[in-house]
């Protein structure tokens, strides 16, 4: 007979729990909890930065690939719930571009490991985030593909990062953002005597034989560069070619592509010629001193090439 009312009394407890919640008893404040809905969005980050192999930039000369490796973070907030990240060119699926004015630089997006496979340029991550889990990170890779001959300066690409409540990039995404992607591409500039600018020709002797006034000798040399560049000219002896073994000297004149050059300074200060992109180039040397009257011997002089970027 006493055990009767003890179990009505459970059974009332079980049937209604707000009057277990006002008498305090543990546990019960749990029976009247609500499903609280998932919410989903991201915060990718406002720009990805290209480093390259040596962190510099991108070497359009280079043959090393670097893959950079960036990361969308995804806040959650409510009950456990499926998501897909699809991350893709702003143009959409296929080939990616980054530009400097009208200049063009390509890009690949992959998951993370798996970068080279170009593909469609989609990326597309699945998964779950659980209840009291407030933040996810997802990584991917992006590359870009080694050997582009493109002009130095900064290139700016966009991605599309959507974000959708389910386990496939269907319907109305929950969330989309964009993000850049940025790289320098470093400037390059080559040069070699004769006509391959890539031969590695560096230096060049010129043999007049026999001096005579007005004689002349002439050579070529070739630059390639991916930016405008500037030529300079040195002379050890001021424009002149010294005796070997007295102070007797002999003058001679420089013209390069044709004009008149200045290098009575020992290192020249003053920019001789600017190029842009890739040029051939020639040097002549007129000798214009007495010869009738100089000395038997050897005569030298030594010019040096400056050609550096703008």
């Amino acid at each position: 007979m006493m055990f009767r009312p003890l179990s009505l009394f459970i059974a009332l407890l079980l049937l209604n729990p707000a009057l277990a919640q006002e008498m305090g008893l543990p546990g019960a404040e749990g029976l009247n909890e609500q499903p609280t809905p998932c919410t989903l969005q991201i915060r990718p980050p406002d720009m990805v930065v290209y480093r390259g192999a040596l962190s510099r930039g991108y070497d359009s000369n280079s043959d090393r690939q670097h893959t950079e490796i960036a990361k969308v973070l995804i806040e959650h907030e409510g009950d456990s719930c499926p998501y897909t990240l699809r991350i893709e060119p702003e143009a959409g699926p296929g080939t990616a571009y980054m530009y400097n004015g009208q200049d063009a630089l390509a890009f690949e997006i992959s998951p993370p490991g798996r970068s080279g496979n170009s593909g469609s340029n989609i990326v597309e991550i699945a998964g779950n985030v659980a209840r009291g889990q407030f933040q996810r990170t997802i990584p991917f890779d992006v590359q870009i593909p080694a050997g582009q001959k493109t002009v130095a300066g900064r290139y700016i690409g966009r991605l599309e990062v959507s974000l959708y409540p389910d386990t496939s990039a269907a319907g109305e995404p929950a969330d989309r953002q964009y993000m850049e992607v940025v790289v320098d591409v470093l400037p390059r500039v080559d040069a070699s005597f004769g006509t391959d600018p890539l031969a590695r020709q560096k230096s060049r002797r010129l043999d007049f034989g026999t001096l005579r006034k007005g004689q002349k000798s002439s050579v070529d040399f070739s630059v390639t560069a991916n930016t405008g560049y500037s030529i300079k000219m040195a002379s050890d002896n001021r424009g002149a070619l010294h005796h070997e073994f007295t102070p007797s000297s002999i003058e001679y004149d420089v013209y390069l592509d044709g004009n008149p050059v200045s290098i009575e300074e020992s290192a020249s200060r003053e920019v001789l010629l600017s190029g842009a992109s890739s040029s051939q180039h020639s040097i002549d040397l007129l000798i214009t001193g007495d010869t009738d009257k100089a000395l038997a011997g050897n005569y030298t002089d030594r010019l040096t090439l400056i050609i550096s970027a703008d």
